[in-house]
């Protein structure tokens, strides 16, 4: 009744009155619009480096290659420790392998640091994806004659050790003051389209040419993903760095909360090893694994950019406090689920709630890089998460000692981690 007799005093104005209406409609138009305009583009960073966007196309292309074959990984490992060993232990000798990495990881870390500082971050990333390459080339070997698989432990550590302390130390040196979570997000966005291909990509190859195809594809684009980063010449100070000084801070007293805090990144080897297994034996089909990853970091993509723009608005601690406890449900709904529908719901939960953890925690640490000393911060942050990676393996193997297949286990212990976030 109230919109015909609005429409009745309208038809029933003068041609002057209508103009008004009609412009009065324009303003409400052109005033929302903006305000739609402002909304959107405060979900994204503004002022990014140079440096920062030499670092985002590098990590594009070097991420593409990497999905196509990083879900695949553990499961390539899985079965291969089948057909080698038979089904009793092929869990355990999985966590073994990823054990034997981040040991190995833990050891040359701060040599890794030594060397960016060194040499540059991005020499050290260019070189990273060398052994990235020739990591997945050693996997190709490993198929063949399983004595390459000590190589491959070996070769997966040093990529890590080039790659990671250089990467976060470019990203918290040249990311923009206020923009950090927005910075991280939006990069989480731009892999996520990525992430989307990519494990499709895998999974299509997978299914009509194998894992050996797979694996020399990917080092090829890996070797390709050097190229933005290698266009303009990279402006550093060589810069000294102590070996045992990285240990004792990290030990040291003064530390010990925030570096109990990281040890709850220990979980994220559950994720990253044992999810894709259990997910790869409910579908038992690599493009089914490879559609899942897909679809699952399509529907979490859009909740990111939201995330990034909470974080900057405050210190994003309370966010990050609320995630913890999102995230720690996300791993015992894991022990009711076994269908192909619940996977999935469970995979877009768990991403969701760990982001909500991840984007404020990696942001407030690289401003208190910028605040501090960028090389000092981020290698204590890498050996804390590192050493809680080391910690979950080890606990993993005791546990699949007595529990077999083991999965609710380990999905019990990674939530038990999870909490110690809370002490950060």
């Amino acid at each position: 009744m109230r919109l015909r007799s609005l429409s009745r005093v309208y038809e029933g104005s003068s041609r002057n009155d209508k103009i008004k209406y009609f412009l009065i409609q324009i303003k409400i138009i052109r005033v929302i619009k903006i305000a739609m305009k402002r909304l959107l583009t405060s979900f994204f960073a503004h002022r990014l480096t140079r440096q920062v966007k030499e670092l985002y196309s590098s990590t594009l292309i070097l991420n593409f290659a990497v999905s196509t074959v990083t879900i695949f990984e553990p499961v390539f490992l899985y079965l291969l420790f089948i057909d080698k060993y038979g089904l009793t232990k092929t869990l355990q000798l999985v966590m073994w392998f990823y054990l034997g990495v981040y040991i190995i990881y833990f050891l040359v870390l701060p040599l890794g640091a030594k060397f960016a500082r060194r040499f540059g971050y991005e020499h050290s990333i260019a070189i990273s994806t060398i052994f990235t390459a020739w990591f997945y080339l050693s996997l190709f070997g490993a198929a063949q004659n399983i004595s390459f698989i000590f190589a491959s432990i070996i070769i997966y550590a040093l990529w890590k050790m080039f790659y990671w302390p250089a990467y976060h130390c470019d990203f918290a040196h040249f990311s923009a003051q206020g923009e950090q979570g927005r910075q991280i997000s939006n990069l989480l966005v731009l892999e996520s389209v990525i992430f989307i291909l990519g494990p499709l990509f895998g999974g299509l190859i997978l299914k009509f040419f194998g894992f050996n195809v797979l694996f020399i594809l990917a080092a090829l684009l890996m070797i390709l993903s050097n190229v933005p980063m290698l266009l303009t010449k990279e402006k550093f100070e060589p810069a000294d760095f102590s070996y045992s000084r990285a240990y004792r801070r990290l030990f040291s007293q003064a530390n010990r909360r925030k570096m109990f805090s990281l040890l709850g990144f220990g979980e994220e080897l559950i994720v990253l090893t044992i999810w894709p297994i259990f997910i790869y034996v409910a579908v038992k089909d690599f493009l089914g694994l490879g559609v899942i990853t897909s679809i699952s970091v399509l529907v979490t993509t859009i909740v990111f950019l939201y995330i990034g723009r909470v974080t900057d608005k405050g210190d994003g601690r309370w966010l990050l406090k609320y995630g913890v406890i999102f995230y720690f449900f996300s791993w015992l709904l894991r022990l009711i689920v076994r269908g192909l529908a619940g996977v999935f719901l469970v995979d877009v939960y768990s991403r969701i709630a760990k982001q909500s953890v991840a984007i404020p925690l990696t942001a407030i640490t690289y401003k208190e890089a910028q605040d501090t000393s960028i090389i000092k911060t981020v290698l204590f942050f890498e050996m804390s998460l590192v050493l809680g990676k080391i910690i979950a393996g080890a606990l993993a193997i005791i546990l699949l000692q007595f529990f077999i297949p083991g999965w609710n286990s380990l999905f019990i212990m990674s939530a038990l981690i999870s909490l110690l976030y809370l002490l950060f």
